[in-house]
């Protein structure tokens, strides 16, 4: 949960960000009142989702006082699927964002002046192919294979998917796993580069629908991941005794997530709960609470969906501002520490004929807003277009 997407960020907004990407990208029949799409839908589609994000940390007071943990990102997801036949489809996904951050950029400038490491890029860019295959009795298999880079590292991966629907959909059974092969360059705080380092993500997944009755149903999924190598983010650095060190964590990481959502009808709109449990072997405890309302006006042609979301965290023993000695293990990354977080958001959606098609085509946008209790405080506006071919 607390894994870095990108090195000096956290994983829990983009947690947030990518289940709100996943769900707007679903098929137009989803839009029924209590439907949720199998992950395997063949349809032709064409998305777009464009995302502004903001994290602040209080004029330096946030997060960790002694680091400027100001960032800013823009991203773009286009998303293609084309079916082949009537059992397969073939789908491709590019992610391309620009980011700026005071610590990324800080270590980017100093390689390259003192260690002449020229960065990728000052962004990320990660492209998908995918192929997926649903048999008439239900059964769903999906291959994929991805590769991005940004400036910090390089990563190769690969994955599959199994689902299996009964009777008549009521019930839905999938399981995943998913390798990750990176290349992490060692750029440190000071401008110095050391050699790259691995490493490699193991992760895997199960996950049940049930429809409970006609007008609500559950979802319970389990997920675990394995991780060895560099987990450190290279340029994070340490404050011992006034003298800034390099970042020394685990160099192995083991996860569990454990998650339970509710979704149930109330006439033409619907309300959303769930809970997730976290804990990893860095000893980090964090308990998730959600809730959801969709409503439907014009027969469903307008989406109003308000959301809130509460996070709590224990952080790593090995975590602290300042080290009074040089400690084996030794991290001030603030997303490692102890806080409590409340996120808010709101998304308005717009189902209407299409440019290029008859088909219903959707239209949105979102806001969101994230504050933590260590007074580093995360925005992030999305906008998106999603048409069936």
């Amino acid at each position: 949960m607390l894994l870095k997407f990108r090195p000096g960020f956290s994983l829990l907004p983009f947690l947030c960000l990518c289940t709100l990407v996943s769900a707007l990208l679903q098929p137009a029949e989803a839009r029924a009142a209590g439907a949720i799409p199998t992950p395997d839908e063949l349809d032709s589609i064409f998305a777009f989702r464009g995302i502004v994000y903001k994290q602040e940390d209080d004029n330096g007071k946030g997060g960790n006082p002694s680091v400027d943990e100001y960032a800013t990102i823009y991203e773009g997801i286009w998303l293609f699927q084309h079916r082949l036949n009537d059992t397969q489809a073939a789908r491709f996904k590019f992610t391309g964002d620009l980011v700026t951050a005071a610590s990324y950029d800080d270590a980017r400038e100093k390689a390259e002046t003192v260690s002449g490491a020229t960065g990728y890029n000052p962004g990320r860019f990660n492209l998908d192919f995918g192929w997926k295959y649903r048999s008439y009795e239900r059964f769903g298999l999906e291959l994929h294979a991805s590769y991005g880079q940004e400036y910090a590292y390089r990563s190769f991966g690969y994955g599959m998917s199994v689902s299996q629907s009964f009777a008549e959909e009521a019930t839905q059974l999938s399981a995943s796993v998913q390798v990750y092969d990176d290349t992490v360059r060692m750029i440190r705080f000071d401008g110095s580069k050391q050699h790259d380092e691995p490493r490699k993500t193991y992760s895997g997944s199960l996950n049940l629908t049930q429809t409970l009755t006609p007008r609500s149903l559950m979802n319970a999924s389990w997920s675990h991941s394995e991780q060895n190598g560099m987990l450190a983010t290279s340029f994070n650095s340490v404050l011992i005794n006034d003298v800034r060190d390099i970042e020394i964590t685990p160099d192995v990481r083991v996860r569990d997530t454990l998650s339970l959502r509710y979704k149930h009808a109330i006439d033409e709109d619907s309300i959303q709960l769930g809970y997730s449990y976290y804990e990893d072997s860095w000893d980090i405890r964090a308990d998730v609470a959600e809730v959801r309302y969709i409503l439907n006006f014009v027969g469903g042609s307008l989406v109003l969906e308000p959301s809130y979301r509460y996070y709590t965290q224990k952080g790593a023993e090995f975590f602290a501002f300042e080290f009074d000695v040089a400690e084996p293990l030794r991290s001030s990354d603030s997303d490692l520490g102890n806080f409590d977080g409340h996120s808010t958001g709101l998304l308005f959606s717009a189902w209407q004929p299409g440019w290029f098609t008859d088909s219903l085509t959707r239209y949105d946008l979102g806001f969101n807003y994230y504050r933590r209790s260590d007074d580093l405080d995360f925005y992030w506006l999305t906008v998106g277009w999603y048409a069936p071919l």
